[in-house]
């Protein structure tokens, strides 16, 4: 193991002068360079973890972090239920945060960026495009970013960037990673900057990625916004009769929460043949603590900060239930759903 600090440290705040030095840090003889940023924590089995992935996807690079805002964040969610180690990464970076890269991934990697500027994570991203490489994130997530000033403001910016799903929080073994890798057709996503649902959509694995707003989704399986907007007001006022959650979250929010919730509960239909074996699959304990992230993750900079931690367990209702309506809708509409949005 070696230590590489900034060559500038006086100089503008940007990660990559250190990373161009990690990429050119490999032992002689390794296969893989394993570039963990310094407010980074990992399992307490990572060194076996990390093996195991190198061995099932030797030529990959693999990302062991995701932000539990990030559009992958929701693919990681969707990947417990499917049944996924990995998700391709949907983000426009790539998690540099604890990376595994081969050798010559990262030789080539560190003369590509050679001369260049900007976010390391924008580099790797950009240099797996010309490689013709799709970077992975594994589920779970075997390393947790710890709170700590940022280099670049992004603690301030972003508010707490913690993972999607951190092995060591969930109650249990997990299981080791594999060489599964998603097939996921269809992400929602809710932005944490924007505030609104939308959806990542392919035809295939091998296909790009375009993005569609949630309600425009769901449009050709009949649902209008008026529709969906009425099956919000009766499951808001179902699960917060009391009004805990409005009391913390605006309305104009938690719509936007529960939408993608209910499209998470459609894209899952295509594995719950059944709704009632929804709540089994939920109460899995990779599931259940991917979940209770997804409000947190997505809504951080709409509360107070303080509130924050409380907001996986307060929407957790509102989550189930919208899952519960989307499975139903997708076991009978989803067949519409899948045809209009890939032509």
């Amino acid at each position: 193991m070696s230590v590489v600090e900034d060559p500038d440290p006086a100089g503008p705040p940007n990660a990559l002068r250190a990373a161009r030095l990690a990429w050119r840090a490999a032992a002689p003889g390794a296969t893989h360079l394993l570039v963990v940023q310094d407010d980074m924590r990992l399992t307490a089995d990572f060194a076996d973890r990390c093996r195991l992935a190198a061995a099932a996807l030797p030529g990959e690079i693999l990302c062991f972090f995701s932000e539990w805002g990030s559009r992958t964040s929701h693919a990681v969610r969707l990947a417990t239920i499917e049944g996924a180690s990995w998700v391709p990464v949907l983000d426009p970076y790539i998690p540099t945060t604890a990376v595994l890269l081969p050798v010559a991934v990262a030789e080539g990697l560190a003369d590509f960026a050679e001369s260049a500027t900007g976010p390391d994570d924008v580099q790797v991203l950009r240099y797996a495009a010309e490689a013709g490489l799709t970077p992975l994130v594994s589920v779970p997530n075997l390393a947790e970013h710890e709170i700590c000033e940022s280099l670049i403001g992004n603690d301030l910016l972003m508010g707490p960037r913690h993972a999607t799903l951190f092995a060591d929080d969930v109650p249990g073994p997990t299981a080791a990673v594999d060489a599964t890798v998603s097939r996921l057709r269809v992400v929602p996503h809710l932005g944490m900057f924007e505030g609104i649902a939308t959806c990542h959509v392919r035809p295939g694995p091998d296909a790009p990625w375009h993005v569609v707003k949630a309600h425009d989704y769901l449009a050709p399986s009949g649902l209008a916004v008026a529709d969906l907007l009425r099956l919000y007001a009766a499951t808001v006022d179902e699960v917060d009769g009391a009004r805990a959650m409005r009391s913390v979250v605006a309305d104009s929010m938690l719509v936007q929460l529960w939408l993608t919730a209910f499209l998470y509960g459609v894209v899952a239909a295509e594995w719950i043949t059944d709704v009632d074996r929804l709540p089994d699959v939920l109460a899995a304990p990779l599931v259940r603590a991917g979940l209770r992230t997804l409000a947190p993750g997505a809504l951080r900079r709409f509360v107070p900060a303080q509130l924050t931690p409380l907001l996986g367990e307060l929407t957790a209702p509102l989550v189930t239930d919208a899952m519960r309506l989307g499975v139903l809708h997708g076991l009978l509409h989803g067949e519409a759903l899948w045809k209009q949005s890939f032509q």
